[in-house]
């Protein structure tokens, strides 16, 4: 399997995680208007790293400290350009953060023939919706 199929998997497992109470029953409110998908795309040396896993960072810069590890499959910006290297994105909770350019991929390069939208979900977290591409 290569990361990419596991990276979804690992991104819809992470994705459904919540309250307890809504683990069920999570559904999308509103898509997050302003970001598009991105995946991460990191050989597996990188990725399998969990002493030093893609970060999260909350400046733009390789030396500012890291807020959460990267999602697999991440909202990133679409109304800002690249700082340093780095793109706007943000955690399951919303709180942004920055992400680096090194290791991103548009999602359907990733993942061809499918979709990705972000979402805020009911529970007032980050989600996704993932379909297929229409031809």
């Amino acid at each position: 399997m290569r990361f990419s199929h596991r990276a979804a998997i690992l991104a819809a497992i992470t994705c459904s995680i919540s309250h307890p109470a809504f683990a069920l029953h999570r559904t999308p409110v509103r898509a997050l208007d302003g970001y598009r998908c991105m995946a991460l795309d990191a050989p597996e040396r990188v990725v399998m790293d969990f002493g030093h896993p893609i970060p999260l960072q909350s400046e733009p810069r390789d030396d500012a400290p890291s807020i959460a590890p990267a999602l697999a499959v991440l909202p990133v910006a679409t109304d800002a350009s690249p700082t340093n290297g780095y793109v706007r994105s943000m955690n399951l909770s919303l709180r942004p953060g920055w992400v680096s350019t090194r290791w991103l991929k548009p999602y359907g390069a990733v993942h061809p023939g499918m979709t990705c939208t972000p979402y805020v979900m009911n529970d007032g977290k980050l989600g996704f919706v993932f379909g297929r591409a229409t031809q």
